[in-house]
């Protein structure tokens, strides 16, 4: 049985007195332990996806599960991390990492020995002390991860994390995330923009319709693992699975001129 399920998934939204469907009839299947990387224009519903899966919005049609379990309320057993870092910048590495646990009660010992696991798997021991404005962009988003999985969600909604980031910095964090899924085997559901980080990342690639969004195509991507993401793009079967997906893509995208 897949860990998360959408049938028939549907939300409408009211602006400007006007209603509109953001998503329309979303089926889709998420194994336990799968990375899936989602990808379409924007606007397309792929934010309200994750918000869904959250228990953040409800369904207006249609039945998202979790674990055999309808989602109708928040779900706990997520953890969300959206393209901004939210970072307190009052408090230091090490206590913005522990925010959810103190949140939780759990106890000051405990909290510093989970925190300082994450935040060296992270890579960013040595920097407990440090304030969110004396670190680069990258190392805030390490910061963020490291709250994140602090918390020990089973399923990590990612909502363009490294949209912010420059090439460089992006393939870093890239290459990190991969190796923090390797150890912890969460559930991965990555939304970007990239075509090419959600070919290098994903064990399967949702490609997203414009608006209302539904789901044009669901690609395999047959690219064995470990995954090398600075050399991965002159591999054959990367090539392979970018064409195709880019193939079912473009068409989506409406380009605008003003003159």
């Amino acid at each position: 049985m897949a860990l998360i399920k959408f049938s028939g998934v549907s939300k409408q939204f009211e602006r400007n007195d006007e209603t509109f469907w953001a998503t329309r009839n979303i089926n889709l299947e998420v194994e336990k332990g799968e990375f899936l990387t989602v990808i379409g224009p924007s606007g397309c519903g792929k934010s309200t996806v994750l918000n869904l899966c959250a228990g953040i919005m409800t369904a207006d049609e249609g039945a998202i599960m979790y674990d055999g379990k309808p989602v109708n309320k928040v779900n706990t057993k997520v953890g969300y991390m959206t393209q901004k870092d939210n970072l307190l910048p009052w408090r230091t590495v090490m206590k913005n990492v522990e925010l959810g646990l103190e949140i939780q009660g759990i106890s000051r010992s405990e909290r510093e020995k989970r925190c300082r696991r994450y935040i060296e798997m992270v890579g960013l021991d040595g920097f407990e002390k440090h304030y969110p404005q004396e670190l680069s962009g990258g190392m805030r988003k390490r910061v963020s991860l490291a709250q994140l999985l602090a918390y020990n969600p089973e399923t990590l909604l990612l909502d363009e994390p490294f949209g912010a980031l420059d090439a460089q910095l992006r393939l870093i964090m890239q290459d990190k995330l991969l190796e923090i899924w390797k150890e912890t085997k969460k559930t991965i559901i990555f939304v970007t923009h990239d075509l090419d980080e959600a070919v290098s990342l994903g064990d399967r690639v949702a490609v997203f319709s414009k608006r209302p969004g539904t789901i044009k195509m669901i690609e395999k991507i047959n690219i064995p693992r470990p995954r090398d993401v600075y050399n991965i793009r002159l591999s054959p079967d990367f090539s392979k699975a970018h064409t195709t997906l880019w193939s079912a893509l473009k068409d989506e995208f409406e380009l605008e001129v003003s003159i």
